[in-house]
């Protein structure tokens, strides 16, 4: 069995619900369209080279700790608005 090294963390912008999020990547990274945000959940479509080629990644990031908030419980009854 041979280790392989993880690439380093790439940081992205914060969303705007001022998740931090980051993806392993050798290359730069950018959010190519952002697809869901909210105050817990993030899901977003990353552009990054690899190999010479450039690709689209699906990407989410999950807060458990504000998902378990009592503000954000709050808000769960609620539908976020979502594109059609």
């Amino acid at each position: 069995m041979q280790s392989v090294a993880s690439p380093p963390a790439q940081s992205l912008p914060k969303t705007a619900w001022r998740i931090q999020r980051r993806m392993r990547s050798t290359q730069a990274v950018k959010v190519h369209e952002q697809l869901e945000d909210t105050p817990f959940y993030q899901r977003a479509l990353l552009q990054f080279e690899y190999a010479g080629e450039r690709l689209l990644a699906f990407h989410e990031t999950l807060s458990v700790p504000r998902l378990v908030s009592p503000v954000v419980q709050a808000m769960l009854p609620w539908r976020m608005p979502r594109r059609a």
